[in-house]
């Protein structure tokens, strides 16, 4: 008996409370850590953001300077121009004149900002352009036309952006008007900013690929656009602007949060990853040496307990040892190892280990000549209680390896009995061979001569005497050969020739071989290959197929109804045969089904449904199909269960054979 040793309630307490302590440490730590993971990733992000913006504004404002400066120059060169052109009137003559021509091709070569010019009298029409094709033409609906009209010398307008028509490219007019010296209005004199300006102007600041700047009139005209709208597929935005009064637009600069975000979600990800890891780590590292302080704080007690166990294992070890059924002998070559127990005493007629070893040793080879790690050994020992007799002893061997030395662990066991009553066995076998089965077979035979000659000379009390002698003769054969092919089968002397048999012949072989069972009860046997290929073939034995197909066959008539039918047939399905027997007889009950293929197993209905027999025919019937490589089983529905489809159904299932397997059967 082990006496387990709990530690009490007081012993406990300590150990909770530090547990709890702990705990209570640990869950504090991870709070600190998110809370300060989080301050650090908000820091973080807000400082990014700011940073976005600064370089935002950074660019709208520096790309606002250009666009002003830029603009400033050209409007002190456009004015220089106008006042040399407005000193006199602009007449056809004045245009004509070679002098302003020059004049105007010269500030159009001079001045960066301008690639084109148009002189625009007071009405609209355009006297003079860089562009003949658009001489002539009136202009006095544009906005800008419109706007300058109303300004006062040093002044220009900028217009709403327009796709020119000529070249098809998206420009911002920009127009001054020509006064004269008196500050008559004379006309208009014109020309556009293109994208092709702003975009020199934008090349001064330092704009990534994922940034959008822009510039938009008062109106929302956009006039120039560098890189994609980020807000088309990014709803969060970084976004500065800055105002130009002098020209009546905003400069934009936007980034997607997405992108600009990029650095700071990957500096996020790795602090994350690496700070969890240290802190883990510090955790772990924590868990660790409470671990260890635990287990040490507790050592000392466990010791004590550790020691009480071994103790009483010892002890029962000794006693399971000592009491055994088999006797039990351990030693090594050296004899510095020797045990033995009770029962190998007894058997070994010793009174001490030592002696025991050295009797058995006697009789086995020495532990270094023993191959095999385990063998069995049968010797021959006298009979303590009859000195003129021996007793068999069965000695089963195991070599084992132990800190580099053989040892010998040997169980004994006394198998005398066991033989006297396998040759009792045997004798009672033969006697059954000899002394019954030749007489019941003639008896048998004649009982069907006389039924089949002189049937009709018989009264009728004696035909049935003698149907009722042969039916009998015929059950005690059939039980004379179940128990010799049982024999058969425990001797190892049950012989099974592997072939290739056909599917489908041996289902018109079963049939024609098992139909007369059911003529008396007046049950059909149907044969069904619907599921299987007609050139099917399986390893087996074929006689003892056919034997198989008999017991499955005989039973299911027996327990169907009569004017019933018991169907056989095979199925065919992923490289296997199943062969299978169906009866709607009244279903084998649950509670059998771990018990059916039993030898001599109870019956498993009850008296008004059990049908005779020997209690042998499954038995033989699974040794059979599992001699041949097959598994039989079955499924099985009670009248309790269900009376309209009550049932049983087994199956018996072989490897079905390929071509190339069944052309090398049909070779051997």
């Amino acid at each position: 008996m082990v006496s387990l040793i709990i530690p009490n309630q007081t012993e406990r307490e300590p150990l909770d409370n530090s547990f709890r302590y702990f705990l209570g440490l640990m869950l504090a730590m991870v709070a600190v850590f998110v809370l300060g993971m989080t301050i650090l990733i908000r820091s973080d992000y807000q400082r990014t953001s700011s940073q976005v913006l600064r370089q935002l504004s950074h660019v709208s404002e520096l790309f606002a300077q250009s666009v002003e400066s830029s603009l400033n120059v050209a409007n002190v060169k456009m004015w220089v121009l106008i006042d040399r052109i407005a000193a006199a009137p602009l007449t056809t003559e004045t245009v004509a004149a070679p002098a302003f021509a020059e004049t105007l091709q010269d500030t159009v070569m001079n001045t960066p900002q301008i690639d084109s010019l148009l002189v625009i009298d007071p009405e609209g029409t355009v006297i003079w352009a860089t562009a003949e094709s658009i001489i002539g033409r009136n202009l006095s609906d544009r906005g800008y036309f419109q706007n300058a009209l109303t300004l006062s010398r040093g002044q220009f307008a900028v217009g709403i952006p327009v796709t020119a028509r000529g070249s098809g490219r998206r420009v911002t007019p920009i127009a001054w008007p020509i006064r004269g010296p008196r500050g008559e209005m004379r006309g208009v004199i014109a020309s556009a900013l293109g994208e092709e300006y702003f975009e020199g102007l934008l090349s001064r600041a330092e704009v990534g690929s994922d940034m959008h700047v822009s510039i938009v009139t008062e109106n929302g005209e956009t006039a120039f656009a560098k890189n994609d709208d980020p807000s088309s597929s990014d709803a969060d935005l970084f976004e500065a602007s800055t105002p130009v009064p002098a020209l009546g637009v905003t400069i934009s600069a936007t980034r997607g949060k997405t992108d600009a975000l990029v650095g700071f979600r990957h500096r996020t990800a790795a602090f994350a990853v690496l700070a969890t890891i240290l802190f883990f780590s510090a955790i772990g590292a924590a868990i660790v040496s409470r671990v260890k302080s635990v287990q040490l704080a507790e050592s000392l007690k466990r010791s004590q307990r550790d020691k009480l166990r071994i103790l009483n294992a010892q002890r029962e070890f000794e006693t399971i040892f000592e009491n055994v059924a088999d006797g039990i002998v351990i030693f090594d070559e050296d004899r510095q190892l020797q045990r033995s127990n009770k029962k190998a005493r007894e058997l070994l007629g010793s009174k001490s280990d030592g002696d025991a070893v050295e009797r058995l040793g006697a009789l086995l080879p020495p532990v270094s000549e023993i191959e095999e790690d385990y063998s069995v050994h049968r010797i021959e020992l006298p009979d303590l209680d009859h000195e003129e007799l021996y007793q068999s002893v069965q000695c089963r061997v195991m070599k084992l390896e132990t800190n580099g030395q053989s040892i010998a662990y040997c169980v004994l066991a006394d198998v005398s009995a066991e033989e006297r009553l396998a040759a009792a066995r045997i004798a009672f076998v033969t006697s059954v061979n000899h002394e019954l089965r030749t007489p019941l077979t003639s008896l048998a035979g004649s009982l069907d001569v006389l039924s089949d000659r002189f049937a009709d000379d018989l009264p009728g009390g004696a035909a049935k005497l003698v149907a009722m002698a042969s039916r009998n003769a015929e059950r005690l054969l059939m039980l004379v050969n179940d128990i010799l092919t049982l024999q058969a089968i425990d001797q190892g002397q049950l012989n099974v020739r592997m072939e290739p048999v056909s599917v489908a012949d041996a289902l018109q072989e079963a049939i024609s071989t098992n139909s007369g069972y059911g003529l008396g009860a007046q049950v059909k046997l149907v044969c069904d290959l619907s599921d299987c290929d007609q050139n099917a073939f399986v390893q087996a034995d074929g006689t003892r197929l056919q034997q198989i197909f008999s017991n499955l066959i005989s039973n299911a008539m027996k327990y169907s109804p009569r004017h019933g039918e018991v169907r056989i047939g095979a199925a065919c399905l992923d490289g296997k045969v199943t062969f299978w027997v169906k009866d709607n007889g009244p279903g084998i009950p649950q509670e059998a089904g771990e018990r059916i293929f039993e030898r001599f197993t109870k019956p498993v209905h009850a008296k008004g449904v059990q049908a005779s027999g020997t209690g042998l025919g499954l038995a033989i019937t699974k040794e059979l199909v599992e001699r041949q490589g097959a598994t039989i089983s079955f499924e099985s529905i009670t009248d309790d269960e269900d009376q309209d489809r009550s049932g049983t159904t087994f199956r018996v299932t072989f490897n079905a054979l390929n071509s190339r397997e069944f052309l090398m059967g049909i070779a051997s």
